[in-house]
């Protein structure tokens, strides 16, 4: 840890120290000069009676602020510490979408303190909030905030200019103009450096760009972030089925979309419970959320239980086998799972679609038997160098070869499959891929054994 990281924690704890020991009158001149993001590092540290004194005395802009930074389950114990009054205040104050979400947060916490406070809003501000309430939270209408600027066609730069310095627009971002017509069709867009360098006489229509690049309403969040990333657009326009314009995404919310999909993936990957916060979750949700998983999971791995049932008699012959059954079955399991992450992670980022299945399958193909050919090749001289048993040298070398080229195989065409199939491919998981590697890797050890020592079992 550097320097600079070490005088940051230092800064952090001295402002917790501060919020929890001060008197109530003093947390004003504390909070006054202090970032909104530093209160809400350390927020999970203070008491809820301190929490509300502290969205008390913070103008309502900052603790606005706060309040969007919070996890959504957090925001309604946050506003119920607080007067109808104040809360109402600082719910104004929030974008439109973050005060949506809030309202929705509030309305499956307590629906009549919801209500209360929904009355006290301004007609105008419940409106936008119902509005965009209707939308689903995955898709660009739940992420997208109706703050933006338009102009028409016909207007020349020199009256957009005076439009812009008379309203003062308050949008997220004004560095893009969105063209409409006078139905509200999005018909282009117009960026501010376009517009400042352009003679003044000179109509939108004629230096606006025609073609938008934009999303519906219904359009997923991961496409959404995905457009935003591969044009690098700091904002992107939301038109509904007719193509009026009704929105923008901003790239704030597309790096909390990033994140979100991103643990998501991880979480499925590793077989864990993606609807939880680890920070925040007591012992027993932790339990009720894993304890599935993990059952299913063990109900899949009694399969190779039965494998080794299956060939007792085998073991019972040739005790040593049952030495490098975790060898094996622990290697197919790392091989598949490898690449398994691999691809899910290409199949995220875009770099590879359901179409690349044949250019997968030849490459894996090669790849797992130059994979298989040198684990091989280690397995024969480690067993006989220890062992001494050219049968078993062989049997093994040949099982290894085997097994990580269908792991390899089973770890990059699984995802694919899934995909094609519409089903998330990120719940092609470490655990999932191991547990069938082991099935196939014992079925695979086994055959081969019999194959490869018949001589010596038939004797």
């Amino acid at each position: 840890m550097d320097t600079e990281q070490i005088h940051r924690q230092q800064e952090i704890e001295e402002l917790r120290v501060a919020l929890e020991s001060a008197r109530t009158y003093e947390l004003e001149s504390i909070t006054e000069n202090v970032r909104t993001q530093e209160i809400v590092e350390v927020w999970e540290d203070l008491s809820d009676e301190r929490q509300g004194e502290v969205l008390s005395v913070l103008s309502p802009e900052k603790a606005a602020e706060i309040l969007a930074n919070l996890p959504e389950d957090e925001q309604p114990q946050a506003l119920d510490t607080l007067s109808a009054d104040r809360a109402q205040s600082i719910l104004e104050a929030l974008d439109p979408d973050d005060l949506a979400d809030a309202l929705q947060a509030l309305e499956d916490y307590s629906p009549e303190r919801a209500e209360t406070l929904k009355g006290l809003l301004a007609p105008e501000i419940r409106a936008t909030a119902e509005e965009l309430s209707r939308y689903e939270e995955d898709e660009a209408g739940g992420l997208m905030t109706p703050e933006f600027v338009s102009v028409g066609a016909n207007m020349t730069v020199s009256q957009v200019i005076r439009f812009l310095r008379r309203a003062s627009p308050d949008a997220e971002t004004v560095y893009y103009l969105y063209v409409q017509e006078t139905d509200g069709r999005l018909i282009g867009v117009l960026s501010l450096r376009d517009l400042i360098v352009a003679p003044e006489d000179q109509r939108v229509r004629e230096i606006m760009i025609p073609d938008v690049i934009h999303v519906t309403t219904d359009t997923d969040q991961e496409e959404v972030a995905r457009l935003m990333a591969d044009y690098d657009f700091p904002a992107l326009p939301v038109v509904d089925a007719d193509g009026h314009l009704v929105g923008i995404v901003t790239v704030d919310d597309v790096i909390d979309v990033i994140e979100d999909e991103a643990t998501e993936d991880i979480h499925r990957l590793g077989a864990a419970p993606v609807d939880v916060d680890y920070a925040r979750a007591s012992p027993w949700e932790m339990f009720l959320k894993r304890a599935p998983w993990l059952g299913l999971l063990l109900v899949s791995m009694s399969l190779t239980f039965n494998v080794i049932s299956h060939y007792e008699g085998l073991i019972e012959q040739v005790t040593i086998l049952a030495a490098f059954i975790p060898l094996l079955i622990g290697t197919g399991g790392n091989v598949g799972s490898q690449i398994a992450t691999v691809v899910v992670r290409s199949l995220a980022t875009r770099e590879l679609e359901t179409r690349d299945f044949p250019k997968v399958l030849g490459k894996e193909l090669i790849t797992g038997l130059c994979l298989g050919l040198s684990l091989a090749a280690f397995m024969f001289v480690y067993v006989m160098v220890f062992r001494g048993d050219f049968d078993i040298a062989i049997a093994l070398a040949i099982t290894m070869i085997l097994i990580a080229l269908c792991a390899n195989l089973v770890g990059a065409t699984l995802p694919l499959v899934f995909r094609r199939l519409g089903i998330d491919p990120a719940l092609t998981s470490s655990p999932g891929i191991t547990t069938v590697m082991d099935v196939v890797g014992l079925l695979i050890y086994f055959q081969i054994v019999l194959i490869v020592l018949g001589h010596i079992l038939e004797g």
